[in-house]
């Protein structure tokens, strides 16, 4: 199984450290409804619709937690809140930063082959006026670092 790093953690991380402790935290509190149907001995339509709710709880907190980009001796992850993607490093044509669809920032971009695709990452460069949901915002000179680092890894 590969090991997958984040190619932009340096002055960040304590910043993910905290995401993490304060994730894991959420992660347990997001079990008590499921204990309290236990101790009530819950069960018909209810059970369901809490233990529905705690992995909807869990599934959604962590993939906006790991929100990001990892590389490995395999290749590029882009990870988003919805979907996460492998790209293989046979596959990938370059990383570049350029502009963010339809807003006013700067973000990075992956180009693969076969077929031919523009895959945008969750990395964006500080500086925009644009609101940050669900992105990864660095300093314009971490910004540089985290695509220098993808194109060396090519």
């Amino acid at each position: 199984m590969p090991n997958w790093v984040r190619p932009y953690e340096g002055d960040q991380d304590d910043l993910h450290t905290l995401r993490y402790v304060v994730a894991a935290g959420m992660s347990v509190a997001g079990l008590f409804p499921l204990c309290g149907a236990a101790s009530r001995g819950l069960s018909g339509a209810a059970l369901p619709a809490v233990v529905l709710f705690v992995v909807t709880w869990e599934v959604v907190l962590w993939r906006v937690v790991l929100v990001g980009v990892y590389v490995s001796d395999h290749g590029i992850k882009i990870r988003t809140v919805l979907r996460t993607r492998v790209i293989p490093w046979s596959q990938v044509t370059r990383a570049w930063a350029g502009q963010a669809a339809n807003y006013d920032a700067w973000q990075i971009w992956v180009s693969a082959r076969d077929p031919e695709r523009e895959l945008e990452t969750p990395i964006w460069r500080r500086g925009s006026r644009a609101r940050h949901r669900n992105r990864v915002v660095l300093p314009p000179e971490e910004f540089a670092a985290a695509l220098a680092a993808l194109n060396s890894r090519r």
